[in-house]
């Protein structure tokens, strides 16, 4: 997967007066600052070099994240999307996710950093669908949240906030939704914690579970171990020297949930864990409707056998 030519193109706009040793300074120093200083919800960037920098690390894996956690909700929904809400929208990169699967009447974005809005403003002023999306400051901890929407999105948001904060920022977003609430957070085992608060405090206040999770319930999985997605994600040029990585794509590793007020069928078979490829035979760790059961597959099950092999950590079965 890669993100869309139209925000592509409007990354590399912003680059066209840009030293490449200045912006891959500042992303090796945000980098440092988002792995060393402790979440405390204090702003880690505040020029807009640094919020180039940060979109340009960024703003691929999140897209891909989104996308393929919303494509697999709306699989499994069947409500009318009309209206949005990005939380903590940083420069877009979920609204470009969405506007790729749902043609939305109104978007809204709230983001509290300034030189974020207005880079992410930028972007989208060169995407037809994205130049009516509505910007506005808004600290989600602090402030109430006075508008509701059919979804809710955020995306990496709740990590970045002090813990103790969590559960009433959930509360806003669950509270404000019209049907769909989708959070996204990293794929480990610190993120995942995050997304089983979120499951628990849904289940608690009346809403149901749609994805990924395949039951109506409290995760089974024990306190060290974790569930997350993977989704591969194109390099570009500029991608590869900011990271100073050779590989030309990413693997972004993301846990998610989404709930909603309805109620739909979210039984099934996930995979928890990348497949145990041997000869003639495939072990899957798997969560069947809420039990955590190991699968074996074998050459004789000549069809699962064959899906089996394509699939991998996060995918339904």
């Amino acid at each position: 997967m890669k993100i869309p030519d139209l925000l592509e193109n409007a990354i590399q706009q912003k680059l066209n007066d840009v030293k490449l040793v200045e912006l891959k300074q500042n992303a090796s120093n945000l980098s440092e600052k988002y792995m060393n200083q402790k979440r405390t919800g204090e702003t880690l960037l505040n020029k807009e070099i640094e919020a180039l920098a940060y979109s340009i690390m960024r703003m691929p894996a999140t897209y891909g994240a989104v996308y393929t956690a919303l494509k697999h909700t709306l699989e499994k929904t069947d409500c009318d999307i009309q209206s949005v809400l990005d939380i903590g929208a940083g420069t877009g990169a979920a609204t470009w996710a969405v506007s790729e699967l749902l043609d939305a009447k109104t978007i809204r974005c709230f983001e509290r950093e300034q030189v974020m809005q207005e880079l992410g403003k930028a972007f989208m002023n060169e995407n037809p669908k994205l130049k009516n999306v509505l910007w506005q400051y808004m600290d989600i901890v602090a402030d109430n949240l006075d508008v509701k929407a059919d979804l809710i999105v955020t995306s990496y948001m709740l990590n970045e906030i002090k813990p103790e904060k969590r559960e009433s920022v959930i509360d806003k977003l669950i509270e404000n939704s019209n049907h769909i609430v989708l959070i996204i957070e990293p794929g480990t085992p610190d993120g995942f914690k995050n997304i089983k608060k979120a499951q628990r405090i849904a289940i608690e206040r009346g809403f149901n579970i749609i994805a990924p999770c395949t039951f109506q319930g409290v995760c089974p999985l024990p306190q060290d171990d974790w569930c997350h997605s993977i989704v591969r994600m194109e390099r570009s040029k500029i991608h590869k020297l900011v990271k100073n990585a050779e590989l030309p794509y990413e693997d972004e590793k993301f846990s998610y949930i989404a709930i909603s007020k309805e109620k739909y069928d979210n039984s099934g078979t996930r995979i928890l864990r990348h497949p145990i490829i041997e000869k003639g035979k495939i072990t899957l760790k798997v969560c069947h409707n809420g039990k955590i059961e190991e699968m074996i597959i074998t050459k004789k099950d000549k069809e699962l056998f064959k899906i089996a092999k394509k699939k991998k950590c996060g995918d339904n079965i």
